[in-house]
């Protein structure tokens, strides 16, 4: 179980950094259009939705690999912490020396 976890989590980071590598590309060239545009609005507004679509697409990506580490982690460990405080005692209590 662990191997497969480990290549999941591989494989995962792999794509990760691909996504990654073409979104900083895709906003180089959204950048490179905004700057060459010449004050050209149409152009100018190609380069910014470019670099905003990109930006979009790194975030989203980060986002996906977030939750796949939660559910990962879930999957593979899902014990409960059975040293839960007793919610009926206060920490206040405690500190006074009124409490467990």
């Amino acid at each position: 179980m662990e191997d497969l976890v480990q290549t999941i989590s591989n494989i995962v980071g792999i794509l990760l950094g691909l996504v990654g590598a073409v979104g900083v590309g895709f906003f180089i060239y959204g950048a490179y259009l905004y700057l060459t545009a010449s004050g050209a609005p149409h152009q100018m507004e190609r380069g910014k939705s470019a670099m905003m679509t990109a930006l979009a697409g790194i975030v989203l990506a980060m986002v996906a690999f977030g939750i796949v580490e939660v559910v990962i982690g879930a999957v593979v460990d899902p014990a409960v912490d059975p040293d839960v405080p007793d919610p009926t005692t206060s920490l206040i209590g405690t500190f006074l020396g009124q409490g467990a």
